[in-house]
């Protein structure tokens, strides 16, 4: 018996390398990494870690370390990443995404002129607030804690950055029930305490009460450095045209080297 422990516990160790996987839209890294654990089979010894994480609602390429690799964490932490993301116009959130507290409402029909224009100031900055709904710590405890007591700091932390390119690829008009309706879908995936009910609550009352049938979503792609959230580029495509915006749908599609 002591002999097949030793011998499980050298296989676990030895085992070592890079993963590139799929993250689904809905998933949490947790479930990410119980998903995996179980589809390769890996002892329950087996050190396995992320490096970079993704909100619930985003999807795209997560690299996953094993064994020795996990010491490497840091260095992959740090690669630029690139992301085709969808900003939609008229809403916001508290969390800067559909899984969240709508703040504001207002009619808005941005053009593509209007989204170039942000694109050129936003490109240029050097320095990018968290949102609130996120993991960066304050005091010791993480910013979607704040949050959720009510005790944010009068200014979000921020982090030095750059954006490395931002294009504009499409814009569109969609109804917003289906908007909002895709959005329910991919939040009754999402496992775990992240205020699903009231979020789902707030979002039907929205459209019960809408006074407008459609919305504007554009569509953009970003690389940026590490650390760089596309939900707080959502918001500031939005701030400097003086709307509510937040980042409807995210999707990473490369990390350093690594592509999906």
């Amino acid at each position: 018996m002591s002999t097949h422990h030793t011998q499980k516990n050298q296989i676990s160790q030895s085992v070592s390398g890079i993963f590139l996987i799929y993250k689904k839209a809905g998933e949490t890294l947790a479930v990410l990494l119980d998903r995996f654990r179980s589809e390769q089979s890996f002892d329950k010894n087996t050190p396995i870690t992320y490096a970079g994480r993704l909100d619930p609602m985003a999807e795209g390429l997560v690299i996953l370390l094993v064994g020795e690799k996990c010491k490497e964490k840091d260095s992959f932490n740090a690669l630029e990443k690139t992301y085709e993301f969808e900003v939609l116009f008229g809403i916001s959130t508290d969390s800067f995404d559909m899984l969240g507290l709508i703040e504001n409402v207002q009619s808005c029909n941005p053009s593509s002129d209007d989204l170039v224009s942000a694109i050129e100031n936003i490109k240029s900055m050097k320095e990018f607030f968290y949102p609130p709904f996120s993991s960066k710590p304050v005091d010791g405890v993480p910013l979607f804690a704040h949050a959720k007591r009510g005790s944010l700091p009068e200014n979000l932390p921020s982090i030095k950055g750059e954006i490395k390119e931002l294009i504009l690829k499409n814009i569109k008009e969609i109804s917003f029930d289906e908007a909002v309706l895709q959005s329910l879908n991919i939040i009754e995936k999402v496992e775990g305490d992240f205020r699903q009910e009231k979020i789902k609550s707030s979002w039907n009352e929205f459209l019960e009460n809408k006074n407008s049938e459609a919305c504007t979503i554009a569509t953009f792609e970003a690389t940026v450095t590490s650390g760089v959230y596309v939900r707080s580029i959502a918001t500031l495509i939005g701030r400097y045209l003086g709307v509510p915006a937040l980042a409807y749908s995210i999707k990473r599609i490369r990390v350093g080297e690594y592509k999906v």
